[in-house]
């Protein structure tokens, strides 16, 4: 008995300590990147991406980037599922999955679908192909193609709008 009221007592030791870690995290960006680069790709420069992304976006929207460190099938679904992020840069192969599922919203409003005819579909230009991005390779990365889009479930759609317009320049 006493070591299950031990137990009980650490538990919610631990709880209150998250509660406060998440409470002390300072203000939420408004557009979330998630990115999961292809596999044997370890290229994590989160920090270097959000400063020069949000230096090209101007004080609003803000930004921030959530990469993965590693590519992982299960994690690139929970966190599509999860919506916290706005923007998701994601390797072809996965995208193309996406594509199909007619989940992604139309970009036509804001970028030419004839500057990005690999992220077309049906039509309408639903993902920016971002081998050519000034952002990425400022940055470094020299890896397999990834692609961003939009999922329909995101609510400031036209805040991501604007910042995957600035991510997409060449």
């Amino acid at each position: 008995m006493a070591k299950t009221w031990k137990t009980a007592a650490i538990g919610a030791l631990l709880a209150v300590f998250v509660a406060i870690a998440a409470a002390c995290g300072g203000p939420k960006a408004d557009v979330t990147i998630f990115v999961m680069f292809p596999q044997n790709s370890p290229f994590n420069k989160s920090e270097e991406l959000k400063t020069a992304l949000q230096s090209r976006v101007g004080e609003s929207p803000t930004v921030d980037f959530n990469i993965s460190p590693m590519f992982d099938l299960q994690k690139m679904i929970v966190e599509i599922a999860a919506g916290e992020n706005q923007i998701f840069v994601l390797p072809k192969e996965q995208f193309e999955t996406f594509r199909q599922e007619d989940g992604l919203v139309p970009l036509d409003d804001i970028l030419k679908k004839e500057d990005f005819p690999d992220g077309v579909s049906n039509g309408k230009l639903i993902a920016v192909p971002l081998k050519d991005s000034k952002l990425l390779k400022d940055a470094g990365y020299k890896g397999d193609e990834v692609y961003a889009f939009i999922t329909v479930r995101v609510k400031e759609q036209e805040k991501a709008k604007q910042v995957l317009k600035v991510m997409a320049e060449r």
